[in-house]
């Protein structure tokens, strides 16, 4: 894949064909190489990419936001009327679970209609918490593609430098150092598509992750206030 999207990006390579009218394949390694800096900052990118992907991909599992045991812990303890070890037992998970069930059973003297409205601000807050840990992939794809072009734009004018000073230029001294200079955009677009891809993904699951937590937590503050009687 790599392969093909770069020797894509520099097609007009083809008007550069030796005298003996043979096409010579341009090798990825060459590409690369043409990149100079950018080659290695760029594969820096993706491997930073795919580290932030790994680390959101597990903190957006199921039994990380909601584990079954504690939801089993929860749910008993407000059946049994054990509203202030439930309150601890929440606090200590450190989950999203544990702060949204909290949140409402900080308010459990206010009504069910406050624990609700606590829940559903605790709600929005963890979901810009988390979201803004997704949103870092989408900034790391915008930074990448900008420093591939930034590649290009420099290779670019280091071309035109040369070409300057050559004599008789010919189309293939153009068509060779674009090409080549095209390979830092080609780059950075792969890291950028990457990251684009998995942000908006992660996106979506944790929209879709944050509202059955919610769900779940709500109905155990409809259980706590129908046996507090305080709705």
């Amino acid at each position: 894949m790599f392969a093909t999207l770069l020797t894509s990006a520099i097609a007009l390579q083809s008007n550069a064909a030796p005298p003996s009218g043979a096409y010579t394949p341009v090798s990825s390694a060459h590409l690369f190489m043409s990149t100079g800096f950018m080659g290695p900052l760029m594969l820096l990118a993706g491997a930073v990419a795919l580290f932030i992907a790994i680390r959101r991909w597990l903190e957006l599992r199921a039994g990380r936001l909601a584990p079954a045991e504690l939801e089993r812990t929860l749910d008993a303890a407000v059946h049994a009327g054990q509203l202030d070890q439930g309150l601890e037992r929440a606090v200590a998970s450190h989950t999203l679970l544990g702060e949204l069930v909290a949140a409402g059973l900080y308010l459990r003297k206010a009504g069910l209609d406050e624990m609700l409205a606590n829940v559903e601000r605790a709600a929005t807050k963890e979901s810009l918490r988390l979201g803004n840990r997704v949103a870092n992939l989408a900034r790391l794809g915008g930074v990448a593609l900008l420093i591939g072009v930034l590649g290009t734009t420099t290779g670019l004018m280091n071309q035109l430098f040369v070409i300057a000073q050559l004599k008789a230029p010919v189309p293939g001294d153009f068509t060779r150092g674009f090409g080549e200079s095209l390979a830092s955009t080609a780059l950075g677009l792969m890291v950028a598509l990457f990251c684009f891809v998995a942000f908006f993904w992660f996106d979506s699951r944790l929209t879709q992750r944050v509202l059955a937590v919610r769900e779940v937590a709500e109905e155990m503050m409809r259980d706590a206030a129908e046996r507090t009687g305080s709705r």
